[in-house]
């Protein structure tokens, strides 16, 4: 599997180490693209005025910042699919492992009630860790699954062979 259909094809499956590695060089090059962007344009900008610093710190946002997220978000989504489908589990679980931890404390803070917004953080976290737990932490199924083959290339139960020869 190369970069690309690894990063941004929802066919197939991939194991924890690919995972580990994708999500990780995903974070850390993201990281190190904004970094570099941001130094050059605040070399650019020194003694700019307030509002030419404005009007290019939003073409910055959209031209920049915008795809780089929605290229991590695709990518992000892809590789979750890929693992959660190496568990044998549909890519619709990403909805309770990424998207309601994300949604829940928000929706307690709505309510206004101390206790109601620790309950949504609760099963927020309670969400994330499982969440964790399964897609990094958790051996895919041996052998192929409904969504392929093992990506690790091991083949049938898993049960080593036993050689009928003598030695």
């Amino acid at each position: 599997m190369n970069l690309v259909s690894l990063l941004f094809s929802f066919r197939g499956r991939i194991n924890r180490t690919k995972y580990w590695l994708a999500t990780l060089s995903s974070v850390i090059g993201a990281i190190l693209i904004l970094r570099i962007a941001l130094d050059a344009l605040a070399a650019g900008l020194r003694g700019a005025d307030p509002e030419t610093l404005t009007t290019v710190f939003s073409i910055f946002f959209y031209a920049i910042v915008f795809p780089l997220g929605a290229a991590l978000l695709w990518a992000l989504a892809a590789t979750t699919v890929k693992r959660l489908r190496d568990r044998d589990r549909s890519g619709w679980w990403i909805v309770p492992f990424m998207v309601v931890p994300m949604v829940l404390p928000q929706m307690g803070d709505r309510f206004g009630e101390p206790n109601t917004a620790f309950f949504f953080g609760l099963v927020a976290v309670v969400l994330s860790i499982w969440g964790f737990v399964e897609l990094f932490c958790l051996r895919g199924t041996r052998g192929p699954n409904r969504f392929g083959p093992d990506p690790r290339g091991e083949a049938g139960s898993g049960i080593p062979a036993v050689s009928s020869g003598l030695a």
